[in-house]
């Protein structure tokens, strides 16, 4: 429509009346460019009070008025073909039809998922669990592969550091595959539910690797099954005198006379002969009882390692599940209105069907009025051009 419900107070001025008619058709159809132009136009008008500066003024709101009245006429043409279109009815019933079905598939996603959110983050916690111990249970064969080698007395800094260094590509790799995961339902869920865009993906807060291993305390070294230093010793010393007593008891108990000096000679080769063998025996069982120990020690930094990790993933993946519902939620609510405004407006175009003659006898009755308005700014033009 063409006309305000508020009056407007103009001066006496057939230019600054012309000017609200045309601004006031520019706000009934929404035409906030014609609507800024106009009332510049208008500003100039009544503000310019010199002969010819407001001459300009006068001519430069009728030619603007002129345009408006143009483009206004445009665009209730247009609306008026469309509104005569025969085949209007059918493509608005069409996307009522369409409109509903959309509102009536997404309802049918929303109902089934929470239990999905629920299933994925409870397979990301099991999945990160049966992957942390495969990994944790391979660190600690690897160690123990490394051990066959190696001494620890002697290379106890650098078996350590090679233990924790697996750990901490092992917590890289579990935090790496659990962040996927997250990433994964998320996905999953924007599928599912068909939104727009894709979900926002929770962080997981997870204590970076090297900072968690670095955390872990090395376990202190047992005793227990170790035997006392004099034990140790009487292992090594009672062979060497066996073979003393050998020496001089087998000749004796043969009748045997045999020299001085074959005597001394033989109860020193087998003095050293059973020695030897008896410290060649206990340093082999002191290397396999420091292997022991340190494999149990791996053993006891692996499972702490689990331990820790394990409950920070399953916090952090918690917490994620709490932030990716709540972005889920917020995610269909945006959606549920966007759907509901287009299911309004299709039905509101429906039921305009029956207002078509009354919506065509508005803009012929509007076009009328532009027409009127075109010859008065023509009128108005030519008196101010003479």
């Amino acid at each position: 429509m063409l006309t305000t419900g508020n009056p407007v107070l103009v001066p006496p001025d057939n230019t600054v009346e012309l000017l609200d008619s045309a601004l006031a058709g520019a706000e009934a159809n929404d035409r906030d460019d014609l609507i800024r132009r106009l009332t510049a136009a208008r500003r100039a008008v009544t503000t310019t009070d010199r002969p010819g500066p407001r001459l300009a003024a006068l001519q430069g709101a009728v030619l603007e008025v002129g345009r408006a009245v143009e483009s206004l006429r445009a665009d209730l043409r247009y609306r008026r073909g469309a509104l005569a279109d025969p085949g209007r009815a059918a493509r608005l019933r069409a996307e009522l039809d369409r409109a509903r079905a959309r509102s009536d598939a997404q309802r049918a996603r929303s109902r089934d998922w929470s239990p999905a959110l629920t299933d994925g983050f409870a397979g990301i916690v099991s999945d990160a669990e049966f992957a942390l111990r495969s990994g944790a249970r391979a660190v600690v064969t690897e160690t123990e592969r490394a051990l066959e080698s190696r001494d620890p007395r002697r290379n106890a800094d650098e078996i350590a550091a090679d233990l924790r260094r697996r750990l901490v590509a092992q917590a890289e790799q579990t935090h790496a595959d659990a962040r996927a995961a997250v990433r994964d339902v998320a996905a999953r869920l924007t599928t599912h539910l068909d939104l727009p865009a894709p979900l926002p993906v929770p962080d997981l807060p997870l204590l970076p690797p090297a900072t968690l291993v670095g955390a872990l305390a090395e376990p202190e070294p047992s005793t227990v099954g170790r035997p006392p230093v004099p034990a140790r010793l009487l292992t090594v010393v009672m062979p060497s005198y066996g073979g003393v007593m050998m020496t001089f008891v087998v000749p004796r108990f043969l009748g045997v006379h045999l020299p001085l000096w074959v005597l001394l000679t033989g109860a020193l080769v087998g003095a050293l002969a059973l020695g030897g063998a008896a410290l060649t025996g206990e340093r082999k069982r002191s290397l396999d009882r420091r292997r022991g120990e340190a494999r149990t020690a791996a053993r006891v930094v692996v499972d702490e390692f689990q331990l820790v990790l394990g409950k920070q993933v399953r916090d952090a993946v918690r917490g994620a599940s709490t932030e990716l519902r709540r972005n889920t939620l917020a995610a269909l609510a945006r959606r549920d209105e966007k759907t509901a405004g287009q299911l309004d407006a299709a039905r509101r175009a429906v039921d305009g069907l029956g207002r078509v003659r009354a919506d065509l006898k508005d803009i012929d009755d509007d076009l009328a009025t532009l027409r009127a308005l075109r010859g008065r700014a023509r009128s108005l033009a030519g008196s101010l051009a003479s």
